[in-house]
């Protein structure tokens, strides 16, 4: 892999990073808004804000592959980016620009 598609891919990665981080401070806030009920509510605040729990997996989500992300970013520089930990050849590039994260050729 040349230096300018690793660069190619660090930029996808980071531009998909930035997204994240602007998605987690979204969902972050989503989750952390309180439902206000009165005494008359007849739910509880949890079933009265069911897109909490969907938030809540979004988030943990997105944290998820930010981890990942970050993790690629430590990683592409090193002779072992780009190459299959299965058969060991070269990963792609067209692959690996659709799929920074990926480990396997598409064979293996």
């Amino acid at each position: 892999m040349t230096s300018e598609e690793r660069e190619e891919i660090r930029k996808r990665v980071e531009d998909e990073i930035q997204i994240l981080r602007d998605s987690i401070e979204t969902l972050t806030d989503l989750t952390e808004e309180e439902v206000e009920s009165d005494a008359n509510d007849w739910f509880t605040t949890k079933e009265s804000n069911p897109g909490k729990d969907i938030n809540e997996m979004a988030l943990a989500k997105a944290k998820q592959r930010l981890e990942i992300l970050n993790g690629v970013l430590d990683k592409i520089d090193s002779p072992g980016y780009g190459i299959c930990t299965v058969c060991k050849n070269p990963i792609p590039f067209e692959r690996l620009k659709a799929v920074p994260t990926a480990t396997r050729c598409i064979t293996c």
